[in-house]
């Protein structure tokens, strides 16, 4: 019989998948055949179950041997273990790398950190950044990018920041100028977080901490809003929206963080300070914390391998939306996520020129033509704290866009005054309490130790005595009853002087 064309070849093929498939039932390798690209939670188990890694331990160097063989089975290049000079005074440090290269030299950065404190395992600070960003590069490999993808792990995060310092100073201008963002996985699936997290935080650089190109010392920098606004779409698109700084109190949190320094570090730090679009994604925030933290019991047990899938298929996704741009967009670094939307100066100062305009229409006077020269002033009492209020309203929406939205409940308010008393004290209790949550976040974080007052406040203190004087108008433009309209028998009857 003569074989049809191909036949041949097909049936070489049937006896080799057979071949494979009785060698895996007695479970020996397929010759020829890849191994599979382990997932999030296989590379963090294994990584934990070396136990703690501090920095010099037996165990760091087992664990950079497994994440280096994790990376090159999920199909980076490159890979290698890279020994960095640390900070005068510091140890030395070593960052491991791989690469997924893309058509052009610009480069999108994903970082964890492998080190633990003495005693936990680390599952999931950082076994699960790691896992995650090795995962996440298997799955950008299976497509071509434009933009090259570095997997960066480093070590001595626990002791300060020190591997991505020493790797972020390691860089030249010009590797420093083709990064076009940072995407640091930090403490990612354990179970009972209560929702994926954004932190887009302040770097506040001190005096003795710059380098060559950076700006002055006391700069606060922050990330640009384009790389906020690239994650929380991308978590969308996946069906894993963000939250951003902390999933109860997302907008007093962002404003807390923008008023003060806050005292937990990541290692996007590092390279926002280096003026490198960074922001950290994790599955705690500062008032949601994973109780095993810093624990022996952090171990994989604890960790949700689905949500760490999740996280996988957002940092990809993130990345895939990264890598359609062309450069990085115009950087502003004034803008507040609200409703899941970033919201920067411009959207910010209309809706706050919007309640203006309305509250000076709401306080045109009433009729004063030929009103008696007592009711001029009386009316001029009573509307003074009207223009007071406005007039700070003003100034602080121009001075500090992102704390006016504190005000802009009052204003809404102060649109319709009621005329009974006590509704008048609930509308002032309503005014004063974006004001007074506010201050009870930044006394309460000072008091859990979230944030600091020692390194001053970000924002000028100006703006916290304009946004007080604010309020106190508000309260008084509701203590004291605005005046109807001049009546008919307030002024003079026709024909008399002055109508």
């Amino acid at each position: 019989m003569t074989s049809l064309p191909g036949e041949k070849a097909w049936r070489r093929s049937s006896w080799i998948a057979l071949a494979a498939g009785i060698l895996g039932i007695l479970g020996f390798p397929a010759v020829g055949t890849a191994a599979a690209t382990p997932t999030a939670y296989d590379v963090d188990t294994a990584l934990s179950q070396l136990g703690p890694r501090p920095d010099a331990s037996p165990a760091q160097a087992q664990a950079q041997e497994l994440l280096l063989g994790a990376l090159r089975q999920a199909g980076l290049r490159d890979v290698r273990a890279v020994s960095l000079p640390g900070a005068p005074g510091k140890p030395s440090q070593t960052a491991l790398e791989g690469v997924l290269p893309g058509a052009t030299d610009q480069e999108i950065i994903l970082s964890g950190h492998y080190d633990t404190v003495a005693k936990s395992p680390g599952a999931d600070d950082d076994g699960s950044g790691c896992a995650v960003a090795i995962a996440a590069a298997a799955d950008l490999a299976r497509m071509p990018l434009r933009h090259t993808v570095r997997v960066v792990l480093f070590n001595g995060e626990e002791k300060g920041l020190l591997g991505s310092d020493a790797w972020v100073r390691a860089l030249d201008a010009a590797h420093r100028e083709r990064i076009l963002a940072d995407l640091n996985l930090e403490m990612l699936g354990w179970t009972g977080s209560p929702g994926p997290t954004l932190h887009a935080l302040p770097v506040r650089r001190s005096a003795g901490h710059e380098l060559g190109g950076f700006r002055p010392a006391g700069v606060v920098l922050l990330p640009p809003g384009w790389l906020v606004h690239a994650v929380l779409r991308s978590g969308d698109a996946v069906g894993w929206p963000l939250i951003m700084a902390d999933p109860h109190f997302p907008l007093l949190m962002q404003l807390v963080q923008r008023s003060v320094r806050v005292r937990f570090g990541a290692d996007s730090d590092a390279f926002q300070a280096a003026d490198i679009p960074a922001v950290t994604l994790s599955d705690s925030s500062f008032l949601s914390l994973d109780p095993t933290y810093h624990k022996a019991t952090d171990v994989a047990a604890s960790l949700d391998p689905h949500r760490m899938e999740q996280w996988t298929t957002a940092v990809a996704a993130t990345v895939r939306r990264l890598d359609r741009l062309t450069g990085a967009p115009l950087s502003e670094d004034q803008y507040l996520v609200l409703n899941g939307s970033v919201w920067l100066r411009q959207p910010l100062w209309t809706l706050g020129a919007v309640l203006w305009g309305a509250l000076v229409f709401r306080g045109i006077p009433g009729r004063w033509r030929g009103a008696s020269p007592e009711e001029r002033a009386r009316q001029r009492r009573a509307y003074m704290p009207g223009y007071v209020f406005r007039l700070l309203l003003l100034v602080v929406l121009f001075a500090a866009p992102l704390f006016s939205v504190l005000l802009f409940p009052a204003a809404v308010l102060a649109l319709v005054p009621p005329r009974r008393g006590w509704l008048r004290l609930v509308w002032a209790v309503l005014g004063l309490l974006p004001l007074a949550a506010y201050l009870f976040a930044l006394i309460g974080g000072v008091f859990a130790g979230v944030v600091s007052l020692r390194g001053g406040f970000l924002a000028s203190p100006l703006v916290l005595l304009l946004l007080v004087a604010g309020f106190v108008a508000y309260v008084i433009l509701l203590a004291i009853k605005t005046p109807p309209p001049a009546s008919s028998a307030a002024v003079s009857s026709p024909g008399a002087p002055g109508s």
